[in-house]
């Protein structure tokens, strides 16, 4: 993995490049929990931006686009959250809100490795 030594600077607004990262960061056979995250985190942006797209395709149902971007929009700000407090809360973040991409990948590799030899 590429992304191991990295250091990241994260907020509640992560970007998609920032959201691969820690998904590959933590995508191993342990607590899929970061990533799982990270994934639902996606699919609400990706269907956000496809309701966008419905409201130039079908103009005659603006109003009922316009409600689900919203939505998705608040579900996406929740999500976000969630996902910064839950690394704030594991200890993944400095006092500067970086992220060691190797950090959160050693942890939830010992983590497996230690379900692979219990």
């Amino acid at each position: 993995m590429t992304t191991q030594s990295q250091v990241i600077q994260v907020s509640p607004e992560f970007s998609d490049e920032q959201l691969l990262a820690i998904c590959e960061a933590a995508e191993v056979l342990a607590c899929k929990c970061p990533a799982y995250l990270v994934k639902l985190l996606q699919e609400v942006k990706e269907f956000r931006r496809y309701t966008h797209e419905c409201m130039e395709k079908f103009p005659e149902d603006t109003a009922t686009h316009e409600w689900l971007e919203q939505k998705s929009s608040e579900m996406e700000l929740l999500l976000s959250k969630t996902i910064f407090e839950f690394l704030q809360k594991e200890n993944f973040l400095d006092e500067e809100n970086q992220l060691c991409l190797n950090q959160l990948y050693e942890r939830t590799h010992a983590i497996a490795i230690g379900k692979i030899r219990a």
